[in-house]
């Protein structure tokens, strides 16, 4: 019995602490530059005033024990590395898409169960939370601004 326990509480360890899965690609649309940091990458809402296209660029990034704003920053990050591979030093950003939208089911329902060793009946009332498939996802165009 003491197995099981030990079990269930490193598979729960394992399964809250895992890491972030994240995904990210980049279409090259124009003409690429040299490799630069994505610490040096700069996000914009709309189109600056002088620039030049590089790539469609994407990034996600999903955990069900994550909080929003943490899958957002790592989304951002990734969407940054992203725009650094092709030399872009900025993204205008065309899509934010999140979703963290917990669940909650509750059930309600009664069994009857009938055999050679006699019967059984049970009624009973169930309810489960599920955090839902968390994450986010961005879409953006990687671009040169020239300063």
């Amino acid at each position: 019995m003491k197995t099981i326990y030990a079990l269930i509480v490193v598979l729960t360890i394992a399964i809250t602490s895992g890491c972030t899965i994240m995904d990210g690609n980049a279409i090259v649309t124009g003409n690429t530059r040299p490799a630069i940091s994505a610490n040096e990458v700069r996000l914009y809402r709309s189109a600056p005033e002088e620039f030049e296209e590089i790539a469609i660029v994407s990034a996600s990034a999903g955990h069900d024990f994550k909080k929003s704003s943490t899958l957002m920053n790592e989304a951002i990050q990734r969407l940054k590395e992203e725009a650094a591979k092709v030399g872009a030093n900025g993204v205008i950003l065309t899509n934010i898409n999140e979703r963290d939208a917990p669940s909650v089911t509750t059930t309600y329902g009664s069994a009857t169960a009938t055999g050679t060793g006699g019967s059984a009946y049970a009624t009973g009332s169930a309810t489960s939370v599920n955090r839902g498939d968390a994450y986010t996802r961005l879409n953006g165009v990687a671009v040169y601004v020239f300063k």
